[in-house]
């Protein structure tokens, strides 16, 4: 069994969220949440291998959260210099806004409809491992249903 735990949002790093692929499930523990930091729940999926024809990975750049962080962040210059601590924020906050902007996406299809899962950039390298782990699985699930493949290992 293979498993990954990564965070979901760049500012709020404690919301995490977990994956994990055996020879028959690829099983999903994500937290739902408000307003993208408060914990609300968790959305958890048992997906069977058969019903998943494959996955891909992306990159994605949201052009809103990015203005909208680097305008928070130019309101935090400028405050930065009447009130530290409210500049501070302002800057923290416009960059965890325009950070969140640039997101990776993992895409599973899963019975013909897709199943997303983002996470900020610097996850990347998870997710790139998890694709990795999904389309072995695929592999290993379509082996063992070739004959041809068996009778050819077992000569051998």
């Amino acid at each position: 069994m293979k498993d990954v735990t990564f965070s979901t949002n760049l500012l709020f790093f404690w919301v995490k969220g977990k994956i994990e692929i055996d020879k028959r499930f690829i099983k999903t523990d994500l937290s739902n949440t408000i307003l993208g930091f408060l914990p609300a729940g968790k959305d958890q999926q048992n997906i069977p291998l058969k019903n998943i024809s494959g996955s891909m990975l992306s990159s994605k750049y949201y052009l809103k959260p990015m203005i909208f962080g680097l305008i928070l962040f130019f309101i935090g210059m400028g405050v930065f210099a009447n009130s530290f601590l409210m500049g501070l924020i302002f800057l923290i906050l416009g960059v965890g806004i325009a950070g969140n902007g640039i997101q990776t996406i993992l895409l599973i299809e899963k019975s013909g409809s897709p199943y997303i899962i983002r996470v900020p950039f610097f996850e990347k390298g998870k997710m790139q491992q998890l694709n990795n782990h999904i389309h072995d699985a695929l592999a290993d699930d379509t082996d063992k249903t070739d004959l041809n493949l068996f009778f050819d290992k077992k000569t051998v």
